[in-house]
Formats: structure tokens, C-alpha cells, sequence
């Protein structure tokens, strides 16, 4: 993950304005065995991917989830455990703003109609990107076509305060997530 930070940073520098840069990273994420990207990613001529679209055939696909951070990785567990791989894709979004709309048009748009889309987020639905990004995607999708929401339920506190409660409500989400 550090190649990325500074990835970032150096992407920032070299923009004509200036804004602040915030990077939120769980540490569980520094080890995690899926988090590593190849040196090829890293060599000259490549560049930071604000958002990272589902490799491989989606002739099949039903569902099409958009994610961001660490629960990416949660889904591919799922998917892979509910054997799901070729009916749901993830794509992720690895930069919220300012928002890449020419890139998630064309992510949309690889899609036919009748694929069900979702927002996918650990965080309660009043506390993370949900807000900011569900009119954003909602630009994109023709027809009657509107995103759905897959996470917890709008909380006063950013915790439960009970592990098993945590637990019955990150299952939840995810069997959620992987309904077709």
C-alpha cells in the first residue's frame, strides 16, 4: 500500500491547484494478501485508477455492486463462497472526489439495462459515501434504472457495542448485496 500512497501524493503535487489530501487506509488492509499490486502497476507510464471495473467476461453478469475501501474485499470472499463470480461483478471506486463521471459512465455503460446495480458500504447508511455518491450514479443510469443501497442501517452511533450484534449485521448486508 505504500507504493499507492505515494502514488497519490505525488499525483497531487503535480496538479495546477492545490487541496488537502486525505488517505484513509484500515490497517488491515497493510498485510491483507489481495492488497498487493504487482510492480508492473507501479513502473513508468501507468497511473493511478480512480476507479478499478471488474476484470474478466460479464456476458452473465446480473448484478454490478460499486464499492469503496476495505469492504471490496469482504464481497470477493462472499462471491467467491456464494459462487457467484460470473452473475456478480464489483467495481470499485478508489476515488470519491472529485467524483470520475466519464469513468463510471463507461463502466455503466459495459452493462445492458435489466443489470441491477448497488452501493455496497460497511459503514451505517447515514455515516458513509452513500449520500454523496447515489446522486452521482444516479446521473449515469438510463430508464427507470436507480442504484440500490446494500449496507447497515442509518445509526446514531458509528458502533453497535455488541460483536455479535456487528456480526448479524454485516452478514445481513452482505446476503443483501448478493440477491439477484
Amino acid at each position: 500500500k505504500q507504493w499507492y500512497q505515494r502514488r497519490v501524493r505525488g499525483r497531487q503535487m503535480h496538479m495546477k491547484f492545490r487541496k488537502p489530501l486525505v488517505v484513509f487506509t484500515p490497517k488491515s488492509l497493510l498485510r491483507h494478501p489481495l492488497a498487493r499490486s504487482p510492480f508492473s502497476e507501479m513502473a513508468s507510464g501507468t497511473s493511478f485508477k480512480p476507479v478499478i471495473p471488474e476484470s474478466g467476461d460479464i456476458s452473465k453478469v446480473k448484478k454490478v455492486l460499486f464499492c469503496s475501501g476495505k469492504v471490496y474485499y469482504d464481497l470477493l470472499e462472499k462471491r467467491e463462497a456464494a459462487g457467484l463470480v460470473e452473475e456478480v461483478a464489483i467495481t470499485r471506486l478508489e476515488q470519491l472526489s472529485p467524483f470520475p463521471h466519464d469513468l463510471v459512465a463507461e463502466e455503466i455503460a459495459r452493462y445492458g439495462a435489466g443489470v441491477k446495480m448497488s452501493w455496497v458500504q460497511e459503514e451505517h447508511k447515514n455515516a458513509g459515501a452513500w449520500a454523496y455518491v447515489k446522486p452521482r450514479l444516479n446521473n449515469h443510469l438510463t430508464g427507470d434504472a436507480k442504484i440500490s443501497y446494500c449496507g447497515r442501517d442509518s445509526a446514531a452511533s458509528a458502533a453497535t457495542g455488541n460483536k455479535k450484534l456487528h456480526k448479524m449485521e454485516l452478514s445481513n448486508f452482505m446476503e443483501k448485496s448478493f440477491e439477484i
